[in-house]
């Protein structure tokens, strides 16, 4: 079959080439002239030059050369607008066999907003929900993550994750809103969009963005062990933080055991009422016997026995014991870290106050090891069990839905239960949108278990592009779907009849590549609810009314703030 495509572009190089060639022996022969008046016919002008001698401007060599480049460069752009035009033209045919009008209408403003008054009738001014995109060819109609959907993002390095969904998500939630990052960006934004939406705390022992030494605020994760079971779940924390891809699978002996320590050490400290330095220095001294004694003094069996049962152990084994232990805990041998747990006169965070409020809280941590993601994490922690304790007493639901922007989650919010609340935190109104630069990524900080089951719970998972991770791109062709390709042919007999058929095969919606190159803004959102939707998101710069909030200039319509119809009534005395 002739590709006349190919042949049209072919064609159209020499064409320039031609017209790049002719133009620059005229600017030449305009440079230094030759005597010789050189026809435009550029025929005629190749005949001048072979049969009739005619004299080459010297100029006329280095503007062909800058002819060249320049032909080769339009070409190249030529054929870039052609990639992109294809790309497009590929999505655009994939959207008649993604979800339709209607089957994304229960993801759209209406249906959300009824979703929203069932879920929180007492909140008032309530938003239909998160807004995640516009839908491709349907109007630019906006879609909405539910009040009970939570959420994982997969965008790639440079995709607008933080400037199209985090700070959009930050400046309407209607309640108490959490941002954690490892970098600058969206810090501000964040906090200029939301000032006056009550008080605005910012964690940030790394000085990412603020330059003040002393701590904005105070945090002791061992105010909230109150039991066995609380601390191990900090410990675990701390090791989840220090874990390295590398250090994945580990010594099972030790990691259990150094965990067990840590754990217990984090017990006896709480029931002593002791700083998290305290805890450092035990393990660093090697005073198990200590720890042993104050759990023992208040009736804690199991955790006394069980430190009592590393301590007897062999001197070698015992010590990689502690060396685990101290790895682990290596965050808190930092002075400036521990400032941010128990500074003198500074201000309180209190997580139960903070989920009734309309308070902003960013926490911000650089990677690796004592960079204070574990102290960030075990926040987090509290939060969201404040939180479940709260709705458990309201019904089973917070009044007012508690938004939770966990960006660059992989690298500072390695909490190894996260994945577990997914299958419930949605019901209670704790609405936690995880972000990821890639799957390898999600499985290198919670497994390869932990990861699917994360992907499998949430209600709204959003493919942002800029992935190469061709296993990944496929399952997600496959969730897609497939649609029937028809397919034309024809052929001549020798005796000159011609004959025609039809065929028709199953091709994927969006293949691979189709997936792997969306163009900028572009994203695939999959719902429990329907069909998947392709979607614009829309950077806050490009949106009027959070432009004007971050900048402090009214927009037009400013939303009312969300009160519960209690705090209505109260207003209106």
């Amino acid at each position: 079959m002739i590709d006349w495509k190919a042949r049209i572009m072919t064609g159209l190089l020499a064409l320039m080439t031609i017209l790049g060639l002719l133009v620059s022996v005229h600017a030449g022969a305009a440079l230094t002239p030759t005597g010789v008046t050189y026809p435009w016919n550029p025929a005629a002008l190749a005949g001048d030059f072979l049969f009739f001698d005619a004299p080459w401007p010297p100029a006329a060599t280095w503007t062909s050369l800058v002819a060249l480049v320049l032909v080769v460069a339009v070409f190249a752009f030529v054929l870039a607008k052609q990639a992109q035009r294809a790309s497009l033209k590929r999505n655009n045919i994939a959207l008649k066999h993604m979800a339709t009008r209607k089957q994304s209408a229960v993801l759209r403003e209406t249906a959300r907003t009824k979703e929203a008054a069932q879920l929180h009738p007492a909140a008032v001014n309530l938003p239909a929900g998160e807004r995640v995109g516009q839908l491709v060819g349907r109007g630019n109609r906006w879609v909405y993550q539910g009040w009970r959907d939570l959420g994982v993002y997969v965008c790639g390095t440079g995709r607008g994750k933080t400037s199209a969904l985090v700070i959009r998500h930050m400046l309407e939630a209607p309640g108490a809103a959490i941002m954690t990052s490892n970098k600058v960006d969206g810090v501000r934004e964040t906090l200029a969009g939301r000032a006056g939406h009550g008080q605005t705390f910012i964690f940030d022992p790394n000085r990412i963005y603020r330059r003040d030494t002393r701590p904005d605020f105070v945090f002791n994760p061992l105010d909230y062990v109150q039991s066995a079971a609380d601390a191990r779940e900090l410990a675990a924390i701390f090791e989840a933080s220090t874990r390295k891809a590398s250090d994945r699978g580990g010594d099972s002996q030790f990691d259990t055991a150094g965990r067990d320590m840590l754990a217990y050490f984090f017990l006896a400290a709480a029931l002593e009422h002791d700083p998290l330095s305290q805890v450092f220095a035990w393990i660093a001294r090697a005073e198990g016997h200590e720890v042993q004694r104050i759990l023992a003094r208040h009736g804690k069996t199991g955790p006394s026995s069980t430190i009592e049962g590393i301590l007897s152990w062999p001197e070698k084994t015992k010590g990689s014991v502690y060396a685990t232990a101290q790895r682990m805990a290596s965050a808190l041998a930092d002075d400036d870290l521990l400032a941010w747990t128990s500074a003198d006169r500074v201000r309180r965070f209190n997580p139960d106050e903070f989920i009734r409020s309309t308070d902003t809280l960013v926490l911000l941590s650089k990677d690796g090891e004592g960079s204070g993601g574990a102290i960030l994490t075990a926040l987090i922690r509290a939060i969201c069990k404040t939180a479940e304790h709260a709705a458990q007493g309201n019904g089973g639901r917070l009044t007012v839905p508690l938004v939770m922007e966990l960006d660059e989650c992989a690298n500072i919010v390695r909490w190894p239960e996260l994945p577990s609340v997914y299958s419930y935190y949605g019901s209670m109104g704790i609405i936690l949108n995880s972000y990821f630069q890639s799957r390898a990524q999600a499985i290198d900080a919670f497994g390869k278990d932990g990861w699917q089951t994360l992907w499998d719970a949430a209600a709204t998972r959003v493919f942002g592009g800029g992935s190469g991770d061709d296993d990944f791109l496929r399952s997600l062709a496959a969730l897609i779907g497939e649609h029937d390709e028809i397919t034309y042919g024809s052929s001549t007999g020798k005796d000159g009849h011609t004959s025609t058929s039809t065929n028709t095969r199953k091709v994927n919606t969006l293949d691979i590549a189709a997936l792997g190159s969306l163009p900028e803004w572009r994203a695939v959102l999959f719902s429990s609810k329907c069909r998947p939707v392709m979607v614009n998101t829309v950077p806050w710069f490009r949106d009027k009314t959070l432009t004007a909030t971050i900048n402090r200039t009214p927009p037009a319509k400013t939303p009312a703030p969300v009160r519960t119809a209690a705090a209505e009534a109260a207003a209106r005395g």
